[in-house]
């Protein structure tokens, strides 16, 4: 059977068009610009490349002290970035009780509408450990009470193996 007598067969008449009209609209989306709204899917996410980002800042600070050739660094966050945004709270009282509405305030951007941040809360480290082969155990102190310094952290909460 032909390409042609597919289509001419009365029960795919009407497939033809519909075929066409769907490739056109494929057509069509693909060439449309992206908004710029929503942000890229690259995989990572920005909290992973904040995480791996402070691990080599710290491995570079750590390579910098004195009794420490090469080290692997490792951290442990809590949550992942979060954001505040403007709100604007309604509040209707009724018989029953009250009933809060909180909508968010947008502002007007480049054409388009985008909401307000008020701010932007880093992830938080709450833990770190440290491969250091080699290290002696006055070093291994000395990366232990830097991190602590750094990030806050207790003992418990830094590990550092040689």
């Amino acid at each position: 059977m032909s390409l042609t007598d597919f289509f001419k067969d009365p029960k795919r008449k009407n497939l033809l068009p519909c075929l066409l009209l769907a490739l056109a609209a494929g057509v069509i989306l693909l060439l449309l610009p992206e908004g710029g709204t929503a942000p890229q899917n690259s995989g990572i996410s920005p909290t992973e490349t904040y995480r791996e980002a402070l691990e080599a800042e710290v491995e570079a600070l750590l390579s910098r002290m004195e009794g420490v050739e090469d080290c692997t660094v490792v951290l442990t966050l809590s949550y992942g970035y979060e954001y505040l945004y403007a709100t604007d709270q309604r509040v209707n009282e009724h018989a029953s009780g009250k009933e809060t509405e909180k909508t968010v305030v947008l502002a007007t951007e480049d054409g388009g509408e985008a909401p307000i941040l008020l701010r932007e809360k880093q992830p938080v480290v709450c833990g770190a450990a440290v491969v250091c082969p080699g290290a002696d155990t006055a070093t291994c102190l000395r990366i232990a009470s830097l991190l602590s310094a750094l990030f806050g952290l207790d003992g418990d909460s830094v590990s550092i193996q040689t």
